[in-house]
């Protein structure tokens, strides 16, 4: 969802840090949430 919002808002961007990097911050919280949360491993991040 966050390339779409990024070539959305920003059509003429074609350089893959610049439209890969929300995405990738948006994975990290979810992988921090499911590490913490869903698997129950609070204290070993």
């Amino acid at each position: 969802a966050a390339i779409r919002k990024t070539f959305a808002e920003k059509p003429a961007e074609f350089d893959p840090r610049k439209y890969l990097g929300p995405a990738r911050d948006n994975m990290e919280k979810l992988y921090k949430h499911k590490i913490l949360n869903v698997l129950g491993s609070d204290n070993k991040l």
